[in-house]
């Protein structure tokens, strides 16, 4: 590794804040660095004081009537649903413009130190894939991965692989590259017949010189870690052997584990081990730019809390303890501790779904068959 491991976080991030009774809590990010400090893994990387991302920045994705729409709402009151604006996802608060341009400012952030010579970064508070040219969507102002993204490729002309597992459909990253072959761009979610943003079916596949370098894996509610490895092992890893990216950027939204209120697959900590462990090996063994890891979904704030904390312990070759400390645990509030975890890992292994277990393997089945015929050939995969 040429140094430490990049993490931009300041308590300034915790001003994107939505009404008290919105799902994104911002106490998840605290939660996350506190977790992380108390176990010894911050010591490991780099901190960094995100920045807010500069008007000129933006512009590489958004819109300049979209941005002056968010410049121009000040408070609450603020409604213009041209632009997703004071809905009831994405309410306006005050200083909205400089919290979203900060969220973008922390990946992009990353990645400029990423362009000096860091390996990986792990920027909790990013993320942010709905967000789309000209609107907000989906919790999300202005879309993080897009801008920083679009800055790298005009730094440095390279071969990106976007990897989501986020429970939601990566909608605002794959419409930003979907008629380029520069971007590679996987998201297994659940599907958009039951959950929003309703898109991520397996036709979508890209236009134009994109077509073949979007992937979409939908599940049906119930989706678990089995699904989730064997999406990994027969679709994501042979797209990366034979892509070669010399970036692997991956969004690790964990609104997909069983305890989070707002999805409904079922995934548990093992399932996302075996995914970024794998993740871990292949991008040290191809991608010479690095690992960029951005936060993304996920509404249970301690189980937010232990996973990503989790992760960073995997990309830093650390162990973490059994048990989440009892300590943490007791600074939360009563609130935060309801229906959390207490354990680092998670100590079931399947979860019993509505669904039956063999109609979502089946329906599994089918998928993977039509994405390998309707993607694999553009790879010069069988």
């Amino acid at each position: 590794m040429k140094g430490k491991l990049v993490y931009p976080y300041t308590e300034a991030l915790l001003n994107y804040q939505f009404s008290r009774d919105h799902p994104l809590k911002q106490e998840r990010l605290k939660l996350t660095y506190e977790l992380s400090k108390e176990l010894g893994l911050l010591k490991k990387v780099r901190e960094i004081s995100p920045t807010i991302a500069a008007r000129s920045d933006l512009e590489l994705f958004h819109t300049p009537d979209f941005i002056d729409a968010v410049m121009a709402c000040h408070d609450e009151t603020c409604v213009d649903i041209r632009y997703g604006l004071g809905t009831t996802d994405n309410p306006v608060f005050a200083n909205v413009y400089d919290a979203a341009a900060r969220y973008v400012g922390a990946t992009l952030d990353a990645v400029k130190e990423m362009l000096k010579g860091a390996t990986n970064a792990f920027v909790i508070s990013g993320g942010l894939h709905h967000a789309q040219r000209s609107q907000a969507s989906g919790f999300c102002i202005f879309n993080d991965v897009a801008v920083s993204l679009l800055y790298l490729l005009k730094k440095k002309p390279c071969k990106i692989l976007y990897f989501d597992f986020d429970a939601h459909h990566a909608d605002g990253v794959q419409n930003a590259f979907y008629r380029s072959k520069q971007v590679l761009t996987i998201s297994v979610h659940q599907t958009g017949k039951t959950l929003f943003p309703g898109t991520g079916f397996v036709h979508e596949t890209g236009a134009g010189e994109g077509v073949g370098y979007s992937v979409n894996v939908p599940l049906l509610p119930g989706g678990g870690s089995a699904e989730l490895v064997r999406v990994l092992e027969e679709i994501v890893v042979p797209l990366f052997e034979s892509y070669k990216p010399n970036l692997l950027v991956t969004q690790l939204g964990v609104d997909g584990h069983y305890l989070d209120p707002l999805a409904h697959l079922s995934y548990t900590s093992h399932g996302y081990e075996a995914v970024i462990r794998k993740m871990k090996s292949l991008s040290s063994s191809m991608c010479d730019l690095g690992w960029l890891a951005v936060g993304g979904g996920g509404y249970n704030v301690i189980n937010v809390a232990r996973l990503w904390t989790l992760f960073l312990s995997i990309m830093l070759d650390e162990k973490v303890p059994v048990n989440i400390p009892e300590d943490f645990l007791q600074a939360c509030t009563d609130d935060e501790r309801a229906n959390a975890p207490t354990t680092m890992r998670d100590e079931q292994e399947a979860i019993h779904t509505e669904i039956p277990r063999e109609t979502i393997a089946l329906d599994l089945e089918r998928t993977l068959r039509r994405v390998k015929e309707l993607v694999f050939p553009y790879h010069g995969l069988a």
